[in-house]
């Protein structure tokens, strides 16, 4: 009877996600911004490419034939051109490429002009999504379904919870702080069980959360970071929520956010390791218990916090590579706070799961103390 309401549970809720996350494309497929029902419209539709004029291929500009796939013009032709300049600086359309576009209505609902706006990209997702997805049932089994459920759990946890308790004018800092603890112990008790393992990994997590978020915030406010980092904090400016924005906060935040995930996956690759060794060697003592979990420990050390730093890295490729070809000096470089800021990022991760290393060995070397079978 468990297992079957365990299992209604389940596709109770992937079947919530999925409905959700099409509702979501088809509100954007859909999405339309017009300005009165008496004037000039605006509508924005998918549409598939049909046909492409090569003749009229010139100037980087395609001269392209669509067919429009849903809304009140569905089925509907139209030749339009494409520029691949801008946002779309190299892209080739090809037939049946599925893209936006944007409507341009008169008074009477005709169509009197039609623009490409965006490339659809979310059916690739989708494919990615789905063999993501397979790929963790396929490998991890029950621990992979479960991780799916964790996976959305932490979606609508940011998505329902932190973003709308931040734009009613919460500190962003304190929350995330909270929220971070609240997903890493509901993300380890599913994945991992109510076990000693599990609460070893748990403790360790949140001591490294904490020092992740301590030292964001202390060199933080001594560097006066602003937030202020790049022309997306800018854009806040213009929702209409009346909400004053604490960039230097949202900053924070999303350090702490990004860290969770590299302190979760050393705390529990340790606190695994260290209960492994239990099951299978009854006669270690906790000592040798915590010494095995701090060379586990070690060794994931190195890559973790290599794989953070190129995480980060990758993130700002085409800004490093502007400020490498204008050939300013490293101190320079290091005081400019959009570099800065990504040092921190880096530093405050990597120290962050330093800290959780001994403090899951030790914890779990105590817990799994000697015993027989």
């Amino acid at each position: 009877m468990k297992k079957n309401l365990y299992k209604y549970i389940v596709l109770g809720i992937i079947y919530i996600a999925f409905s959700f996350i099409s509702s979501s494309h088809i509100c954007l497929a859909a999405a339309e911004i017009s300005s009165s029902p008496s004037e000039k419209q605006e509508k924005m539709v998918r549409a598939r490419i049909i046909s492409i004029d090569l003749q009229k291929h010139q100037n980087s500009a395609q001269s392209v034939e669509l067919i429009t796939l849903e809304g009140a013009h569905k089925q509907q032709r139209f030749v339009t051109s494409f520029y691949a300049t801008g946002i779309f600086y190299g892209i080739t359309l090809r037939e049946n490429d599925e893209v936006f576009v944007t409507l341009f209505l008169n008074g009477d609902g005709a169509v009197e002009k039609v623009s490409i706006t965006e490339i659809a990209r979310d059916k690739y997702m989708t494919y990615l999504l789905l063999g993501f997805i397979g790929l963790l049932v396929l490998i991890g089994g029950s621990k992979g379904i479960r991780a799916i459920l964790s996976l959305l759990a932490t979606y609508f946890a940011i998505i329902y919870v932190l973003f709308p308790l931040i734009l009613q004018g919460y500190d962003p800092t304190y929350i995330t702080i909270g929220l971070c603890s609240v997903i890493a112990i509901f993300t380890l008790l599913l994945v991992g069980g109510h076990n000693k393992k599990t609460f070893a990994a748990l403790i360790g997590t949140l001591c490294g959360l904490c020092a992740a978020a301590y030292l964001t915030i202390t060199i933080g406010d001594l560097a006066h970071f602003t937030g202020a980092i790049d022309e997306d904090s800018y854009l806040l400016e213009y929702l209409p929520q009346d909400s004053i924005f604490s960039y230097q906060g949202l900053f924070f935040a999303g350090i702490i956010i990004g860290s969770l995930g590299a302190v979760m996956d050393v705390s529990m690759s340790i606190a695994s390791a260290v209960n492994e060794l239990k099951e299978k060697t009854y006669s270690l003592s906790s000592f040798q218990l915590i010494k095995a979990g701090m060379n586990v420990g070690k060794d994931t050390i190195g890559t973790m916090a290599n794989t953070l730093i190129l995480a980060y890295t990758g993130g700002s490729i085409y800004m490093l590579l502007l400020l490498s070809a204008e050939n300013i000096s490293l101190h320079q470089l290091i005081n400019r706070e959009i570099i800065a800021s990504e040092i921190l990022r880096s530093m405050a991760g990597s120290i962050g799961l330093t800290i959780t290393v001994p403090i899951t060995a030790i914890v779990a070397g105590l817990l799994f103390q000697r015993q027989h079978p």
